[in-house]
């Protein structure tokens, strides 16, 4: 018996998910400045960062195999739990040992969420409508989303000059306490609100947790298997692996490429006025591509070629920007076609796959993604460093460019 119409189905998935990255956009702004503020210098602050990444790269498939196994709502649940503690530690860390503990536990925390609740919806989504246009529905959820981040990193930003001002007269705290505390907060509320609003109609054998738990050598074999030897989900992760290889130099160095344009280093609200714009416009990128699709016959292939491709022609563009207004409009579009590319991959993905291993491929994908970003960071890291940051860039756009003709081997029959 179906719990939802697909009107709510929808509005359950964008409230759970848009409140899931307000948690997390809380704590962007000031992510590194946390471990600066605690007495870390920068290598330190890159090897913290490099265990979160590590711990989600080695446990992505594993914990898509549990979500498979012993249900998406269940693991999920774990995973805002592990969330909350991993911020805690983070909270009362004084060295760098019990920082990197905390930044280690946040990355389990994210692998556990990896593919948790994206299955679930697509699962739900098909069983109510077969037929239905899955694309359409990714895309409304992805305007909402980046929304969502977005608020949470404005709003992280201005906390530590309100709340920040009291946290920073407590022993043991500083001016970046108050994201923390008011993370855990809105990720206690997520907790309770996913628990009273998400329905997993899961099967009988996946009650057990330890019996699911059993299962996740078998569930992640079989699923590796299909990825490697189905040709469009193998095209499908070849491209993920682009896609993290190729934005990695842009997400590690446009701070510093903007620095170098402000008349003042005291101008920091800059960077938080671009963190919002680059939400915005992944928000107005989904809003924009349904109708781009329907013009293109829903041959979704062709038209992320498309968008592909001009996202690595203007990250080649951006290169060249000396002045911030110029940079800006660079910045912001280029944005905006990565939220193009969102919701028609996805669709082109999860039609591909079966249900009963969806967690684990979109697990799987996130890996081949997480992947590419630490390799991007330390190939265009050392090219930046060698050379300039603009040479980084251009190998990115060279790699995003190459890999949108991936998706004209897809063939239209697959659409």
């Amino acid at each position: 018996m179906r719990t939802y119409t697909i009107r709510q189905l929808i509005n359950v998935f964008i409230i759970n998910q848009s409140l899931h990255w307000m948690v997390i956009g809380v704590i962007i702004p000031v992510m590194t400045l946390i471990q600066l503020e605690k007495g870390l210098d920068l290598f330190q602050v890159g090897i913290s960062i490099a265990i979160m990444s590590g711990a989600v790269i080695v446990l992505e498939l594993p914990t898509g195999g549990l979500a498979d196994a012993i249900g998406r709502k269940r693991l999920y649940l774990i995973s805002m739990t592990v969330t909350i503690l991993s911020m805690f530690i983070v909270l009362i860390s004084w060295d760098f040992y019990s920082i990197a503990a905390g930044y280690f536990v946040m990355g389990v925390a994210r692998a556990l969420s990896s593919g948790s609740i994206d299955a679930w919806f697509v699962d739900e989504f098909m069983e109510i409508n077969p037929q239905g246009n899955l694309q359409k529905a990714l895309a409304k959820a992805g305007i909402f989303i980046p929304l969502g981040i977005g608020l949470g990193s404005l709003l992280g930003g201005v906390l530590p000059m309100t709340l920040g001002q009291w946290t920073k007269t407590l022993p043991g705290l500083d001016i970046y306490s108050g994201n923390l505390i008011i993370a855990m907060v809105f990720g206690g509320i997520q907790l309770l609100i996913t628990f009273l609003i998400v329905h997993e109609h899961q099967p009988p054998q996946s009650a057990k947790f330890w019996e699911g738990f059993k299962k996740v050598p078998e569930t992640l074999s079989t699923a590796i298997v299909f990825g490697i030897r189905h040709r469009v989900v193998f095209l499908l992760l070849l491209i993920a692996l682009a896609w993290g290889v190729g934005l990695s130099g842009l997400e590690t160095f446009w701070q510093p490429q903007v620095k170098g344009m402000l008349a003042s280093e005291e101008q920091t609200w800059i960077y938080g006025l671009l963190s919002a714009a680059y939400f915005l416009a992944a928000s107005l990128g989904s809003w924009a591509i349904t109708p781009i699709c329907s013009l293109f016959n829903n041959h979704y292939p062709l038209v992320l070629f498309g968008v592909r491709f001009l996202m690595g022609s203007f990250l080649a563009l951006l290169a060249f920007q000396t002045h911030l207004i110029g940079f800006s409009i660079f910045y912001v579009v280029l944005f905006s076609f990565n939220g193009m590319s969102n919701a028609p991959h996805g669709t082109l993905f999860n039609r591909e796959v079966p249900s009963e291993r969806r967690s684990t491929l979109l697990s799987f994908e996130s890996l081949f993604m997480q992947t590419g970003g630490l390799l991007g960071t330390l190939i265009l890291g050392y090219l930046a460093n060698t050379y300039s940051i603009p040479i980084a860039w251009w190998v990115g756009a060279a790699i995003l460019m190459g890999s949108a003709f991936l998706y004209l081997l897809i063939p239209k029959s697959k659409v």
